[in-house]
């Protein structure tokens, strides 16, 4: 069984759509505290954080909805998007959402998604070893180009507060949709886990 170190209601939502068994504990580490001025470090980092501190919980507490001897893997995630040079997460009100929007309105950018799977070897029916020592990691980045928004549209769309809880401000699987014109790479790395890469490891273990 996989460990979800995250909330994401999209992310839950990919690993239902696939079809992979899992159970869900955030880390709740203070993402503020990590500072990195490369995108694809920081992610990585992040993603790292998040991974590494559920390992530590399932290890350390008797947590009754989790069978830990079920437990082969945590994964952790953390997604960003740049834009002419800079770098956001989730916008934090509604008017940090629409200054975003419009920055990308009719522009070009890139979601970073840093990935980090621990795991356990596992023989027969039992997952053996006392701690996830071995790990996967990567960081994958799509492209987006998105069209043109009149400020109506931006500011109807934040009211939604859809935005307010992605990276970048906006939901490719949800009703920012209408304003992403194409994609170029992975399509699930947007929502927040890239399946793809996800399914190669999965198979490695």
């Amino acid at each position: 069984m996989l460990v979800l170190a995250s909330k994401s209601i999209a992310r839950q939502g990919l690993l239902n759509q696939v079809g992979i068994n899992h159970k869900v504990m955030p880390s709740d580490i203070d993402e503020d505290t990590y500072k990195n001025e490369n995108i694809i470090d920081l992610v990585q980092d992040l993603a790292n954080a998040k991974a590494k501190k559920v390992a530590e919980k399932l290890l350390k507490c008797d947590l009754n909805s989790f069978d830990l001897r079920q437990i082969e893997s945590v994964l952790g995630c953390d997604s960003m998007f740049e834009v002419q040079g800079k770098f956001f997460g989730k916008p934090k009100n509604h008017e940090e959402a629409i200054e975003r929007l419009i920055m990308i309105s009719a522009n070009t950018g890139i979601l970073h998604t840093g990935h980090c799977l621990l795991y356990r070897k596992k023989t027969k029916d039992k997952v053996g070893g006392s701690v996830f020592s071995y790990s996967f990691k990567k960081v994958v980045s799509t492209k987006i180009h998105f069209s043109e928004m009149s400020l109506v549209d931006i500011k109807k769309y934040v009211s939604t507060r859809e935005p307010l809880g992605c990276a970048g401000g906006f939901s490719l699987d949800g009703n920012g949709a209408r304003f992403i014109e194409s994609i170029e790479g992975c399509f699930s790395n947007v929502i927040g886990i890239s399946l793809p890469w996800l399914n190669k490891v999965i198979n490695q273990i």
